[in-house]
C-alpha cells in the first residue's frame, strides 16, 4: 500500500499538503448519449452553434459518477474505513466527449479521533486534458492510522 514518496497511506503517515494525482477516465461518445437518454434527457447531444465544442456535451451527473468510479479505483486498497460527505461541489467547466479527465487530490487537514482512527480532509480538482478545472469538492474520511 504505497502512499506518498516512500510512506503509506495510513492517516498518520500522509503529509498535510500532499497532493496525489491519478486517474484518466475518457467520456466516450456513445456513454454521453445512453447516459443523456437515460438520466439528463433535457441536455442537447447535438453540439451548439454557439459553441466552440464539436461534441455533445457531458451531464454533470456523469462527470460525478466517473470521479467516484477513478477514487473507488485508486483508493480500494488505502486504510479507509468510512467515507463521511462530501461539501462543496462545485462545476466550473462543461465536460464534453472526448475529454479525458483526471483527479488531483490534495491532503487539506488531519484530525485523529482516537489511537486507530483519523479524520482526512481533502481537495479533489477534476481535470480535463488541457489541465483546466472541470468540477472539485471536499470530502471527510476516515483511515486507520499505523
Amino acid at each position: 500500500m504505497t502512499g506518498p514518496p516512500g510512506q503509506s497511506w495510513y492517516f498518520d503517515d500522509i503529509p498535510i499538503g500532499y497532493v496525489h494525482n491519478f486517474g484518466a477516465a475518457k467520456l466516450d461518445a456513445d456513454d454521453v448519449a445512453l447516459f443523456t437518454d437515460r438520466f439528463a434527457p433535457h441536455l442537447p447531444l447535438n453540439p451548439q452553434a454557439n459553441t466552440p465544442h464539436a461534441t455533445p456535451p457531458a451531464a454533470q451527473a456523469h462527470v460525478y459518477a466517473l470521479w467516484s468510479r477513478m477514487l473507488w479505483e485508486e483508493t480500494r486498497g488505502w486504510p479507509v474505513l468510512s467515507r463521511l460527505g462530501q461539501d462543496a461541489l462545485r462545476w466550473y467547466k462543461t465536460a464534453h466527449a472526448g475529454d479525458v479527465l483526471s483527479v488531483r487530490l490534495t491532503f487539506m487537514s488531519k484530525q485523529p479521533i482516537g489511537d486507530d482512527r483519523g479524520i482526512l480532509i481533502t481537495q479533489h480538482d477534476l481535470l480535463n486534458q488541457n489541465g483546466e478545472l472541470v468540477m472539485s469538492l471536499m470530502t471527510r474520511t476516515v483511515v486507520a492510522r499505523a
